[in-house]
């Protein structure tokens, strides 16, 4: 059994309704799954569900893994998010350093000198950080505070998760290109799309154009700061 019913109400998967529970004990060791009062669909069918499965609807972008895991699931605690992020910062970091020492060339011993992989990986953090802070912005003027925070939080981290594909960039390739940075770059934004979407119960066109947005914004504001810091560190 992936999950079990949390002390937050559970949510209906279909129609968001909330209910007293997903499911509930028969003889023994076995469950019955519950039905939702509201719409009649199995309030939340990946309880019974293996964490592969669940991994391989959320590359298949389903909707209802998103809801599960942000409002249903206890076996995504605060520690898989925190692993999660410094995965991510550590991941993502590695992989700015590996391409700014190939871009700029061995002789400016960008590789040797560790420092810049502290720099970028401030720049990742600094990048989620804002895009974020722009979708926490648009959701408290749109819903005035009215939402439920930590899901949002959970759901920001977890549209995310795409990055982790960086390590297989540093097992097998030792960097990244282009291309590869560019479907990394899509996945994610597909991710955040539809994480954004299961947090705030929006639509999909809304979800889009908010967290497309967002992006813009932080990776632009990353690309402006990173000469900045590089520099303000080799003229130190």
């Amino acid at each position: 059994m992936a999950a079990a019913a949390t002390s937050r109400r559970p949510v209906c998967l279909s129609c968001l309704t909330h209910t007293k529970s997903l499911f509930k004990k028969s003889d023994g060791d076995f469950i019955k799954l519950l039905d939702c009062p509201s719409c009649g669909q199995t309030v939340d069918h990946y309880v019974e569900c293996e964490k592969s499965i669940i991994f391989m609807d959320m590359l298949l972008q389903d909707i209802a893994v998103y809801r599960h895991i942000l409002f249903n699931a206890d076996n995504f605690a605060p520690q898989f998010y925190m692993k999660l992020a410094v995965s991510l910062l550590l991941s993502e970091g590695y992989i700015r350093w590996t391409n700014i020492t190939h871009n700029l060339g061995p002789e400016a011993g960008i590789k040797d000198n560790e420092v810049y992989l502290y720099i970028m990986c401030f720049l990742t953090a600094v990048e989620i950080g804002i895009f974020g802070a722009v979708i926490i912005l648009y959701s408290g003027i749109k819903f005035h505070h009215k939402i439920q925070l930590r899901p949002l939080y959970n759901g920001l981290l977890l549209g995310q998760y795409g990055r982790l594909a960086n390590v297989a960039a540093i097992i097998w390739y030792q960097g990244s290109g282009l291309i590869f940075q560019a479907f990394v770059l899509v996945f994610v934004i597909i991710s955040s799309i539809q994480s954004t979407r299961a947090a705030l119960n929006i639509g999909r066109c809304e979800s889009s154009l908010l967290v497309i947005t967002a992006t813009l914004i932080s990776v632009s504001s990353s690309y402006i700061l990173q000469p900045l810091l590089i520099n303000m560190y080799e003229s130190f």
